[in-house]
């Protein structure tokens, strides 16, 4: 690989590592980078071990917050998802598969966008368990890009922050370790992407090190409208370029 995408790998591990422990919606990013330094398929397999090693971390901090009721209710549905997302993966060839991740990031933004926009506050119904739950699974498995639509199901529930945090760590690290078979199975996680993935872990550890010591300084507003641009950015030049 070219320098250049060692240094995007570095940036997207150095952010996967800071979400965690910070801001959400910044892991989307993280997605974007990891697709334009690794063309193709192989890029949510070599980013998923460093989402499970950063996941390991927060749940280590918040594993005292989550609300298992609520996990217990969304992960038969998010199973199923991801099941769904491999078949796809598995079955069809032929696509661009860096087109599939940008359409999918700008449809996870879209949602972002709307929740904000007042959606979560319509959003009912006996269905919407079922729905959220299928619907994250299939973006996780198809592009580790779940973070909007589980926050939109999530935020229904009313919980304090730290059980927010702690109920999100641990769906994540538990869908992340359900999807690993799958990725392997796929050939897109091999031991060359794990060894990879060692390399990294620092960057990881510093990630999130840094997220939590500048999370109180953080302006939320502006910090949020950077991340959307860049994220329109990063997926546009992934489907148009």
């Amino acid at each position: 690989m070219a320098l250049e995408a060692y240094l995007l790998i570095g940036l997207a591990a150095f952010l996967v590592g800071f979400t965690k422990t910070s801001v959400g919606g910044v892991g989307i990013l993280a997605v974007l980078l990891m697709a334009l330094a690794i063309p193709g398929p192989a890029s949510p397999g070599v980013l998923l071990p460093m989402l499970i090693m950063a996941d390991i971390m927060a749940v280590l901090y918040y594993r005292r917050a989550c609300d298992w009721k609520i996990l217990l209710r969304l992960m038969p549905a998010t199973l199923i998802g991801v099941a769904l997302a491999w078949w796809f993966l598995d079955s069809f060839s032929g696509y661009d598969f860096g087109k599939l991740i940008g359409w999918v990031i700008l449809a996870m933004l879209a949602l972002d966008l709307l929740m904000n926009a007042g959606l979560r506050e319509r959003l009912r119904g006996r269905g919407l368990t079922a729905i959220m739950g299928a619907l994250a699974g299939a973006a996780s498995m198809l592009a580790n890009a779940a973070g909007p639509i589980f926050g939109i199901y999530l935020l229904q529930m009313r919980l304090s922050k730290a059980g927010f945090v702690g109920t999100r760590s641990w769906f994540f690290l538990l869908v992340n370790i359900a999807k690993l078979p799958f990725a392997i199975a796929l050939g897109i996680t091999t031991q060359s992407s794990l060894t990879l993935n060692l390399y990294y872990l620092p960057v990881i550890l510093l990630g999130a090190a840094l997220g939590k010591l500048v999370l109180e300084y953080i302006n939320m507003k502006w910090f949020k409208i950077l991340i959307r641009l860049a994220v329109l950015a990063a997926a546009t030049r992934l489907i148009f370029g």
